[in-house]
């Protein structure tokens, strides 16, 4: 959707755009276009797997390869030359826009030597290859997976105070509930002995299990936090945003700009990653507390026991006649209580209605706010604050 009849700075703009893309909803940008917004971010990543690809000369140096990798290597930079040339700028100038022909190049030169022996099937497995990891890469840049998982990362390290509401329903019921396999002889005997691929993918399963049901019960409700009556209202919760330095006519009307199918896959995404986060913290908490209940109350006759075999220790403790270990063993049963305790949060965090509605309101507020910046942004009448922010 394109702004009309904007008069103002475009700096502010892109300030605004950045807000979006570092909260992981770029596609609240306006004019979102694959060929100038989302693969000019992706193409340094490009050429980076690109280059990567070309180092064949290394494994094999004779002659011909080193003719295969100057023709590999020239195709990308001479589709770059020619699509500027079309554009009119320099031939050699970083593309504004990357299109067809770029990606063509991207597919077809790491191809060349396998076209040159003529080995047709990995032809097509290499070409499905880079298909494939256009695809993932455009999923990832177009959805700004890595900034919203950049601030996944650091509301994470503060989400710990806000888990009140969390804790209060559900972490009691937890502890009670899973608290009673950290005691079971089967979790020790199963996960306890059980390293590498086995034990990741067994975590993996888990996690990908609860994600998938999240994702099929989360409703966001845009609908009714995408409306706003007044102008105040938006300023109140944009305040906090650079589209606070835009500035419509407060008595105007607030015209609604609906969300569009893409942006609402967006908005969904960022109220998984709010999910997400609540989910790994809770991972953490239980995980902590499963080391340390059980290195004070399982000691290594204990373990021994349970296993057949004596505990791999990492840290030992003699405390009154007593061993207590720290164990490999009990490292990985803590991991499986956490992860299971991450998938069970989820999984009720999206079905129980109370803790559900104790969950809303943080992910709610930034959600709002964003919603408030885009109608700022969107608005076809709005021009730069060049003074405190009152309405022009």
């Amino acid at each position: 959707m394109k702004r009309l009849g904007t008069s103002r700075a475009p700096g502010v703009d892109g300030e605004v755009e950045r807000f979006f893309l570092h909260r992981g909803i770029p596609l609240f940008i306006a004019d979102y276009d694959a060929r100038t917004r989302v693969w000019t971010r992706a193409f340094p990543f490009l050429a980076f797997v690109y280059l990567l690809s070309c180092l064949g000369i290394a494994v094999r140096p004779d002659a011909r390869r080193v003719i295969e990798t100057i023709v590999q290597l020239a195709i990308l930079p001479v589709a770059i030359g020619i699509g500027n040339l079309i554009a009119g700028r320099p031939l050699w100038a970083r593309p504004r826009r990357v299109g067809a022909l770029h990606l063509a190049a991207f597919v077809i030169g790491p191809t060349i030597p396998l076209l040159v022996d003529r080995a047709w099937d990995l032809v097509a497995a290499n070409v499905a290859t880079s298909l494939i990891l256009l695809a993932v890469t455009y999923l990832v840049v177009a959805y700004g997976v890595i900034p919203l998982l950049v601030w996944v990362i650091r509301r994470t390290t503060s989400a710990l105070p806000d888990l009140r509401n969390a804790a209060v329903r559900a972490l009691p019921m937890m502890i009670l509930f899973i608290g009673f396999l950290l005691y079971t002889t089967e979790i020790w005997q199963t996960f306890g002995r059980m390293r590498g691929w086995p034990f990741v993918t067994t975590q993996l399963i888990f996690a990908a299990l609860g994600a998938m049901f999240v994702m099929a019960r989360l409703r966001p409700d845009t609908e009714s936090v995408e409306r706003f009556t007044t102008w105040d209202d938006v300023y109140a919760h944009a305040a906090d945003t650079p589209a606070a330095r835009l500035l419509v006519d407060r008595n105007s009307e607030v015209v609604e700009i609906p969300l569009s199918k893409r942006e609402k896959r967006n908005v969904k995404l960022v109220v998984f990653a709010n999910q997400l986060i609540m989910a790994l913290t809770v991972a953490v908490v239980m995980g902590l507390f499963f080391l340390l209940i059980g290195f004070l109350t399982i000691d290594a006759a204990l373990v021994k026991n349970w296993l057949g075999t004596e505990a791999r220790a990492i840290f030992v403790l003699d405390y009154q006649g007593r061993r207590l270990v720290l164990s490999e063993e009990h490292v990985r049963v803590a991991v499986f209580l956490a992860t299971f305790s991450a998938f069970y949060f989820a999984v009720y965090s999206v079905s129980d209605p109370s803790l559900r509605d104790g969950l809303r309101d943080d992910g709610t507020t930034q959600l709002r706010s964003a919603l408030a910046a885009r109608q700022i942004y969107r608005s076809p009448h709005t021009t730069t604050s060049t003074t405190t922010g009152e309405a022009t």
